[in-house]
């Protein structure tokens, strides 16, 4: 299988060729126009509303917990596959575009102004999935009551607790990006993502975009939940998802490829 070079990175892995590569496709999302950002944001909040739905109908399918929780982690990854492979833009993996920043290839205004684009649009998606999900009734009475106790759970979580479980997830979500860029190959792009993604689901942490789905899923089959609420989880998901990608990852590989010039 030949693979696309734009896909990769150097032969040579490591924080400093990680950076290299970041900064590469940083560039190349400076580049793209508002409508661009907009389309291939909408495309990755489908794409993890996607992952979402198996994962959720799986779940809800089994009847002992840890099995059900277990294959549903396996299905969600492809959501996130989807978003490597067809390049579409994901708020949380994208927030590493905060490493052209602390090389000063860019201002912070403009990575903001790319990442508030992308994370509307992914929420775009998101909302638009939940509709078509309940629209199309095809959720069956276990898994409404499921991505319902998911919802009312994920609205009444601590500050604390929400901000510093968004800051783990990214934390996990961007490892598992960041192995991805280093495969030379698809196959092992998609092995990559998929076990780093697997233990995101199980780990039960906080993703701002999937949480769009979830919650907006949950609010169009009747949950109790507020406008409020949802903003609140969402809020501080983006925020903690922000500071797990944008800063402890991209931040500290930086800091690392700077000390091996």
């Amino acid at each position: 299988m030949e693979t696309r070079k734009d896909l990769v990175m150097s032969t040579i892995s490591g924080p400093k060729a990680l950076v290299e590569y970041i900064l590469q496709q940083s560039k190349k999302k400076a580049s793209k126009c508002f409508l661009t950002l907009l389309m291939q944001g909408f495309l990755a909040g489908l794409y993890i509303a996607i992952g979402a739905i198996g994962s959720l109908k799986l779940s809800a399918s089994i009847t002992s917990p840890g099995l059900g929780d277990f294959l549903g982690a396996v299905v969600f990854p492809l959501g996130i596959i989807a978003i490597i492979l067809m390049q579409a833009e994901l708020f949380t993996s994208d927030c590493m575009v905060m490493t052209a920043v602390y090389s000063k290839r860019t201002r912070l205004s403009k990575v903001f102004r790319i990442l508030f684009i992308i994370l509307g649009s992914n929420m775009l998606g998101g909302i638009f999935a939940s509709l078509l999900t309940k629209t199309a009734g095809i959720f069956n009475e276990a898994t409404v009551s499921l991505v319902i106790d998911k919802a009312i759970h994920k609205v009444h979580m601590p500050v604390g607790q929400l901000l510093i479980s968004s800051i783990l997830c990214n934390i996990i979500v961007c490892t598992g990006v960041c192995l991805s860029y280093s495969c030379k190959d698809e196959i092992a792009k998609i092995v990559s993502i998929w076990l780093a993604i697997t233990v995101f689901v199980i780990s039960g942490t906080e993703h701002v975009v999937a949480n769009v789905y979830y919650l907006f899923t949950a609010l169009f089959y009747g949950a109790d939940l507020s406008f409020q609420g949802i903003f609140y989880n969402l809020v501080i998901a983006a925020i903690g998802n922000f500071i797990g990608g944008g800063i402890i990852v991209s931040g500290i590989n930086y800091l690392i490829s700077r000390r091996e010039l």
